[in-house]
């Protein structure tokens, strides 16, 4: 079996965070299989357990290393299939129950998008139709990745979509980044349909008619309120966030076709030195060049998914000085040429890792 690590991003970028209950879910996971065990973690992982602010977060680097050493004291090599098993809807807190009193499926899987940052910023959510499927899709929000995180989503979701809409039969395909894990069987047992590994992106699939679905659970009265106070949530984690990294990404986006793209020119615009722009991103981990490098992807895997626009016109419109200079930096970033991008649907993705 290939070693499944994450992908970290190169030092300079701001670190990803997860919810706490993320944490939770792991510490609780140990206390029931091995409380004798609890002793030998250390006083920073213990420190999960008595968090009470609903916004606590812990970084995912710190997430990946307390899965690691849990999954060490259980011998376990992939713990990802029992926690998605023991994470419930309020387990996720306000959003948990704001999903849970929700309409319908498309309903949920709406706010899901909207509310995801409340959750992890590892991952943002997509969903819609894509012929006769509906689907849900990960896509990553800078180069510190995590498949482990990625493929806990979708396992909960699998799981809690059953059991929202009380379909225990209800099948769903799954495409997975990253190497199958030796036994992938707990894995099918929770989608009920295809498993694949070693694909481009993490995606679940499901029948189109699932999206009209009504949630058992749905409460329009509590609903409302609970969505508002999701809202002030999530206004309130903004507020308590470093706005610096969105505006310079921003005004990045806002320049790709016109030039102005250096260190200086995005200084200028927010009315500060340079040298002040490049210290204040420092503080917050963050790395100019590696930001236009990250907005530069997610605009040209946006065009070709969603576009028709020729590649020597895209090329200009992200700020690359020709179509060979575009090719060569999107083989760096995907694997593969814009044009095979392109032609590559989601619905016919390559199913070599069909397990």
């Amino acid at each position: 079996m290939r070693a499944m690590s994450p992908r970290i991003s190169p030092p300079g970028h701001a670190p990803r965070t997860l919810h706490v209950s993320y944490a939770r879910m792991l510490l609780s996971q140990l206390q029931q299989a091995r409380p004798d065990l609890m002793a030998q973690l250390d006083a920073d992982s213990l420190q999960h357990l008595d968090e009470n602010d609903p916004l606590a977060r812990c970084t995912l680097t710190q997430w990946h290393a307390l899965l690691d050493q849990v999954e060490q004291m259980l011998g376990l090599p992939d713990l990802v299939p029992q926690l998605a098993e023991q994470f419930k809807p309020w387990h996720a807190g306000l959003l948990g129950f704001t999903l849970m009193t929700s309409g319908t499926v498309v309903e949920m899987a709406t706010l899901l998008k909207r509310f995801h940052h409340l959750l992890n910023d590892v991952h943002r959510v997509e969903r819609g139709l894509d012929g006769a499927r509906f689907y849900l899709r990960l896509c990553h929000t800078s180069g510190e990745q995590s498949r482990r995180l990625a493929r806990l989503s979708l396992s909960v979701w699998a799981l809690r979509l059953r059991w929202l809409t009380g379909q225990p039969d209800l099948k769903l395909d799954v495409c997975f980044e990253g190497p199958a894990p030796n036994d992938a069987a707990p894995y099918r047992r929770i989608f009920g349909g295809t498993v694949r590994f070693d694909q481009p992106q993490d995606v679940m699939w499901g029948d189109a008619s699932c999206v009209d679905l009504p949630i058992v659970s749905r409460d329009t009265a509590s609903h409302s309120l609970l969505q508002s106070q999701a809202l002030k949530q999530l206004e309130q984690l903004s507020r308590q966030e470093d706005r610096l990294v969105d505006k310079v990404q921003a005004l990045i986006r806002s320049r790709l076709d016109s030039g102005g793209l250096s260190l200086e020119d995005i200084a200028l615009a927010l009315k500060m030195p340079a040298r002040t722009l490049q210290r204040r991103l420092e503080e917050v981990g963050a790395n100019f060049r590696w930001m236009v490098d990250e907005v530069r992807r997610t605009q040209a895997e946006h065009y070709l998914r969603e576009t028709a626009v020729p590649l020597s016109e895209l090329a200009v419109t992200l700020g690359f000085a020709d179509h060979a200079s575009f090719n060569r930096a999107f083989k760096r970033w995907t694997g593969m040429s814009p044009g095979a991008f392109r032609r590559t649907p989601l619905s016919q993705q390559d199913g070599s890792g069909l397990v």
